[in-house]
């Protein structure tokens, strides 16, 4: 799963969801002066990667995009995102948009408190600032991730694989991955809401 779904998957708190948001540019590792609900939301992006790694609909989903790739994970977990903004009204009560701009205001708002690491600071400045979460809802904003990833990659990582190479295997088969997301999503809402109090996920439609 990608930024939105991570944000989304997290207890209604500002502080759990930057933890479970920012798991993965900070190495997993909480800083120094992290707060407890930060260090809980680490550990919930952890559970969330190796639910969804270890879960065989996923695995079919890679398989559909190719057999071999390695960045079919990274596509999959942007287009994974591109489905749950389609279908966003099926698991939650608040309005996408709301929701969206809420936590924009709230993670601007904590990135002034001088305990959040630089590098903590510079993502969420970019991901909240260019309104990726909100792009996820259009496929050209799918197909913009994946050039930003791109222009990344070394010209001798692209020549191996790349992100753009993706978008005619998912237009072949976007009915059924979308299809293995939306039986995949709710099985993921439930092993994650096992691990939060029914009050911080009472926007949920499980």
């Amino acid at each position: 799963m990608n930024w939105l779904a991570h944000v989304f998957l997290s207890e209604n708190h500002i502080e759990h969801q930057l933890g479970n948001l920012l798991t993965d540019p900070l190495k997993g590792k909480a800083w120094e002066g992290a707060g407890e609900r930060i260090r809980r939301g680490i550990m919930m992006h952890m559970h969330i990667d190796s639910f969804t790694d270890a879960h065989p609909l996923v695995s079919r989903s890679k398989a559909m995009l190719t057999p071999r790739g390695h960045l079919k994970g990274v596509v999959l977990d942007i287009l994974y995102d591109h489905f749950f903004s389609l279908h966003w009204d099926s698991f939650c009560t608040i309005p996408r948009e709301v929701f969206i701009e809420d936590f924009r205001f709230r993670a601007m708002r904590e990135m002034e408190l001088e305990h959040y690491p630089s590098e903590a600071k510079r993502v969420i400045s970019r991901v909240v600032g260019s309104r990726q979460l909100s792009s996820y809802a259009h496929m050209h904003g799918v197909v913009d991730a994946f050039r930003r990833i791109d222009a990344r990659l070394s010209d001798r990582a692209r020549s191996k694989d790349n992100c753009e190479r993706y978008i005619p295997l998912i237009a072949e088969h976007r009915e059924d991955l979308e299809a293995d997301f939306l039986e995949f999503f709710p099985e993921l809402m439930a092993s994650v809401s096992e691990k939060c109090l029914r009050q911080d996920v009472s926007h949920w439609r499980i």
